[in-house]
């Protein structure tokens, strides 16, 4: 873990990649430091449910920053440094939105220099319905919920207190049903693990051809930056797609033959 002054210092000093959403949000003093390898992100949220806790928790993961708005216990909002748990992203992958048009909205966000969220982006453009937002969020925030559970690594910071005035929108969604959906989850990638080690692992396109027929998210791409080089956790930040749904097409093309590990 690292130190505590190295932790505020990333979170304080501005390092971080959620820090303006930290200060946007007017998150309060930290009441609670921890590790994730010590302390499961499952524990720690069923914890700070039963306890009625309000605040934000901040965790960062393999390079990964995510942040939990809790209200009474229960999840208010989240936000994800991670390109696989981004708003548009969660919108394409959920068949809310054309892939096409998504990279259309970044390139004129982008073009413009804008500092407006992707959602009023997409708004605007007339991509997306303004009636439909909420429901996206709450979508995304699952995401972010589900992908927090199965770190097992990383450090936490629980800060106390957050304005309420500044979410985009309350979810309001029950933590331990978040909880019993994520144990399945988690389930799921104990299975995976049992055959692929974790991010580190290094998978190897075999050569065998990818027929039309293969139902696996993303294969094209993973076969593609599988060169037995690139690390998982590289994989699922250059396809978007997390290390959850990563590990799980990976895990599929092992058993197509498309794929093979490299030794560690």
């Amino acid at each position: 873990m690292a130190g505590l002054d190295d932790l505020l210092g990333a979170v304080r000093a501005g390092r971080g990649g959620l820090v303006p959403e930290m200060r946007r949000l007017a998150a309060g003093e930290v009441v609670l430091v921890g590790d994730l390898g010590h302390i499961p992100p499952t524990d720690l949220l069923n914890f700070l449910h039963q306890g009625r806790q309000s605040g934000v928790l901040y965790a960062r993961s393999e390079g990964v920053e995510r942040a939990l708005v809790l209200d009474d216990g229960n999840v208010s909002w989240g936000v994800s440094s991670s390109p696989a748990e981004r708003f548009g992203e969660i919108l394409t992958r959920h068949g809310m939105l054309d892939r096409e048009e998504l990279a259309r909205a970044l390139k004129a966000q982008a073009g413009a220099a804008s500092t407006g969220r992707i959602g009023e982006v997409l708004i605007e453009r007339g991509a997306f319905a303004r009636e439909d937002l909420p429901r996206a969020l709450r979508v995304q925030v699952v995401e972010i919920f589900l992908a927090l559970l199965v770190v097992r690594r990383g450090e936490f910071l629980l800060f106390g207190g957050f304005d309420r005035a500044m979410l985009p929108v309350s979810a309001g969604i029950d933590t331990e049903a978040l909880l019993l959906d994520g144990l399945r989850r988690m389930d799921e990638m104990e299975r995976f693990r049992a055959r692929i080690p974790g991010p580190d692992a290094r998978p190897r396109r075999t050569g065998k051809a990818l027929e039309k027929g293969v139902e696996v998210l993303g294969a094209r791409e993973i076969v593609d930056l599988s060169d037995g080089m690139r690390t998982l956790g590289e994989i699922a930040a250059r396809t978007a797609l997390g290390e959850f749904e990563t590990t799980k097409s990976v895990f599929k093309l092992l058993d197509t033959g498309h794929l093979s590990l490299s030794p560690p």
